[in-house]
This record gives structure tokens, sequence and C-alpha cells, in this order.
């Protein structure tokens, strides 16, 4: 027979074990807690008791009663406690009652530690349904198992029919095995993800995936592809003809329940990536005459290279892959928000924009310290958001123009992000994201070159800090790139990756090597420039 950490382990990925630290002993059978006196109707050795907090409260709502329901727990020789936070009655009750319920399953799993008496605890769920898991887990473990899996499914074509997208299917993933989860494209980038709110390690698990998205994964499996569908090459993980993957994020290993479901589900995740696709498809040609999307105005447009010249090998192959790639970008927001223009075969991935309209606090609109603020608290008036996602989803600039409101101004505004990548695509170090407001800045960076001695005006500054071995003089450059690039010691040690104080003592042994004061905008800008004439040093 199983015991609890068995049960939790493999059918109940979402519990966490609390009360005594022991050997569990195994599970014979399944006790409900009543909200009423006597709790249970009747309990053995070996029974596992579910306890919701609501019926606790109940039952023992002292300290006294409390004490008495543990030393009954170990009188009977129990095999554990399963605690539930809040069953789906308790739910809908005031915020008061359950604060007090929560406070009660604390206490209880304090006075089961005293007595070594294991157990596990998980978010909200319904004891009948939970017992009955239980029970089928018990008798059949395996069936049990494609029961909860079969489950699953079923609601996962619900959502699927009722228009949900792959963001809804992800979200209920997450809330059914009590863990962070994500859906990836074929080049491994995250398309969906989701951390439920009352699983603790959830939200940690997604910021360590966003950091690390290949190790910080406790399962991923590949998703079903159509036959002769194209694979983007790429650093994803997706194997050979997966249309993705479902990754299970988290340092929790994966239990049985976890890659039953996993398996199961594959093929549902893909056809509903495919469907997805279909329909954004579907709405770009019916579109094909309206192509701003119906979110705006304001609209702002997104250029990028799509064909490289050199870069393509087969044609038909290569094709595809930009095919592929278009539809993983139409996922970056939704159809009401985002439209591409043209198909695999344009030259260039053209895409219209609706933005966020900007509001009282965005006064200086186009400020980038405002855009900043903005974005902070979810506004994003020039769309720098999702321009800095397909810049990184490419690895290739991207170029924005500035907002419009007519669409009249469409081709203008085309026009105005196709000079705006030409111009940014010709410096030494182009920006990922390429703003149109910037149009001048670029040009003239790209323009340095025509300054009459200027490499030779730029060494003679820069040589106190080009001198010595080759590893110091790069670490003194990109210091020195770091601190005018953005600004302060804060944000140049954040571009460089080490620590603030690094960056404050190197910047401390310049000075003094130099003789500069670095807080002089004299000698900020002139170095600035000067630093575009070594860019290779």
């Amino acid at each position: 027979m199983p015991d609890l950490d068995d049960l939790g382990s493999a059918l109940l990925p979402g519990a966490r074990r609390v009360g005594g630290t022991g050997a569990a002993s195994p599970i014979s059978w399944v006790r409900v807690m009543k909200a009423r006196v006597p709790a249970f109707d009747a309990l053995e050795p070996g029974d596992l008791a579910i306890v919701p907090a609501s019926a606790l409260a109940v039952v023992a709502p002292t300290h006294g009663e409390l004490t008495a329901l543990v030393d009954a727990c170990v009188a009977a020789r129990l095999a554990g406690l399963l605690l539930i936070d809040g069953d789906v009655a308790q739910a809908a009750g005031e915020e008061t009652g359950r604060a007090s319920a929560t406070s009660l399953l604390d206490d209880l799993v304090a006075a089961l530690d005293r007595v070594g008496m294991p157990a596990l605890r998980m978010p909200r769920a319904d004891p009948i349904a939970l017992e009955r898991s239980v029970i089928g887990f018990l008798v059949a473990r395996g069936a049990e198992l494609d029961r909860q899996a079969a489950l699953l499914e079923s609601r996962l074509e619900r959502l699927a029919l009722e228009g949900g997208g792959p963001a809804a299917l992800v979200a209920a993933i997450g809330a059914f095995l009590g863990r962070a989860v994500a859906l990836e494209g074929r080049r491994g980038d995250g398309l969906a993800v989701h951390a439920p709110m009352d699983v603790p390690d959830a939200v940690a698990a997604v910021r360590a995936y966003h950091a690390r998205p290949r190790e910080a994964v406790a399962l991923r499996v590949a998703l079903p592809a159509a036959a002769g569908s194209a694979v983007v090459a790429g650093s994803g993980s997706a194997s050979r003809g997966s249309a993705g993957s479902l990754a299970l994020l988290g340092e929790r290993p994966a239990g049985e329940l976890e890659r039953v479901v996993a398996a199961r589900i594959g093929a549902l995740l893909a056809l509903e990536l495919a469907r997805d696709e279909a329909i954004r498809r579907a709405r770009d040609q019916a579109r094909r005459a309206e192509v701003l999307p119906p979110a705006g105005p304001p609209w702002v447009v997104l250029l990028v290279r799509q064909r490289v010249p050199g870069t393509d090998g087969d044609a038909a192959e290569a094709r595809d892959q930009r095919d592929a790639v278009r539809r993983e970008l139409r996922l970056l927001a939704p159809a009401r928000r985002l439209a591409l223009r043209g198909d695999a075969d344009s030259l260039e991935i053209r895409a219209v924009l609706a933005v966020d309209a900007p509001g009282p606090a965005d006064a200086a609109y186009g400020d980038p310290g405002v855009v900043a603020r903005s974005s902070s608290v979810g506004s994003d008036p020039e769309g720098l958001g999702i321009a800095a996602r397909m810049a990184s989803f490419l690895g290739r600039t991207v170029a924005i123009s500035l907002p419009f409101t007519s669409t009249a101004d469409r081709p203008t505004a085309e026009a105005e992000a196709r000079a705006t990548l030409e111009s940014a695509e010709a410096l030494a170090e182009p920006p990922a994201v390429a703003r149109a407001a910037r149009l001048p800045i670029y040009r003239m960076l790209g323009a340095l070159h025509n300054l009459p001695e200027g490499e030779r005006l730029a060494r003679a500054l820069l040589e106190p800090v080009l001198a010595g071995r080759p590893d110091v003089r790069r670490e003194h450059l990109a210091t020195l790139r770091a601190l005018l690039d953005h600004g302060g010691v804060n944000e140049a040690a954040a571009a460089l990756r080490v620590h603030r104080n690094t960056v404050a003592y190197r910047l401390r042994r310049i000075e003094e090597r130099t003789g500069w004061h670095l807080s002089d905008p004299e000698i900020r800008l002139p170095l600035a420039i000067a630093l575009r004439f070594v860019q290779n040093d």
C-alpha cells in the first residue's frame, strides 16, 4: 500500500509535506472530517484523515479541542492527515472566516509536528472529490492517474471550444497540477506562462525560468507536430518535428500524475496552437484591406529584416522556417492588438501594434524615462515591450515608428520605421530596439566616421586607458561605455552584470590614472564620441 509521501508525489503534486518528519506508514483507507461532532464516523489504524479548514473551524476552534483532536489521531494510529487550506464552500465565505480557518490549520500543523504525526497540506480543493481520488489511487493506482488525466483533458477541451486560447489552457494545467507551467514554441520561447497564486513556490519557479529557461524545468514534453511542418532553427530544445513543448517549472521533481498528464494532453495542446494560428491567419486575411488592429488607435509600426542575404540556404526550407517564425510572432500579442503584414516571402517582417494611449502620467510623451515609469505599471504607450520581445526572439534589431492615430498615416509610419532600421543597422553596435524618435541620433552616430581625423583624435583622448595589458584595456573601455551609455553607476553595473562597488572601484582607478572627472559633462560627451571610434579595441 502507498504511504503519505508516495501519495503526495504521485497523485497530489501541489501538496507539501508538513507535520512530523518521520517515515510515513502505509495508508489503508480514507476518512473525511465532517463539520460536526463527532467529526469522523470511524477511525482505524492506517486511515488517512482528510481535514478541510472549514470543518476544522467547527470541530476544534479552541486550543484544547485542537490538542484533543491530535491526541485522538495519534491514539487511532492514523497513517497521516491531508489538510486542505480552504474548500469550495469556504471560498464563498467572508475573508475573516478564511483567515481564522487558515490560522487553525497552522496551529494544527504545529501540534502534529510536536507529536511526530505526518501530514500533507494542499491548496483549496473539494474534499469529496479528493476522497474519491485517493480511494481510486489506493484501489487501482494506474487507473486513477489515467482518470485524473482524462478529467483535465476534458476540461481543456471545453476551454478550447469556448475560445480560451493557449493561455487559458496553460492556466488550467497549472491550477490542476498545482505548479507553474509554460507552453513553449518550436524555438523554446515561452508562449504562455502561468503561476498559480495559491502555490507558494510558483512565482519563484517562473522567475528562475525566465532567468534560465533551459535549466529551471522539472519536466519538458515535446508536443507532436503535423506531418511536414517546419522546425525553426534556434536555441530551443523542442525536438525536430515538434510543435513546441509543455514545461513544468520549478525544483520539485515531476510526479507520476504530472508525467501521465503531460503525455496525454500533448496532442490537444498542439492542436490548440494550430487552431489558434489558423484563426489568426484567417482574421489577417479577412482584414487584408484594413491592416490596423482594432484595439487602436494609437498604433505603431514594427519593422525587422525577415530575409537576410546569404543566410537562406534551401529556398523551400527557408520559406517554411520564416512562415513558422511568423506564426510564433503572432502569439506575442492578441490578434486585436497585433497584425502582421506581407507574407513569408517579404523582405521584412512588418507589424502594426495597437499601443496604450498616453495617460496623465505620460505628460512628457516620448521621454524614455516616462516610458520606463509607465511600463512599470503596465502601460506601454510606445510599444517598446513587444518590440523588445520581438528583438529577443529574432536576435535582430527591430525598428519602431512614432505612434500615429489616423489610418492614412500608416505608410508614413512604415517609411519612418524603415529609415530608422537602416540607420540603426549601420552602427557598429545596433540597438535591440531602434526608435524613430532617435533617428537623428542614429544618423549622427553613423556619420562619425566622416569626421576629419576623428579616429586619431579619439585615440589621443583615450590614450591613458588604451595603454597597458589587453585585458585591463578592455575592462576600462567596457566600464566607460556602460557608464556613458546607461547614465549611472547602478545602471552600468546592471549592464555589465557586476556589483555596483566593482564599477565604482574601476571608475576611481580610471579617474586616478587619467585625471578626468567623469561627472563633468565637458568630458563625458567627447569620451562618448571617442568610444565610437574604438569599438573594436
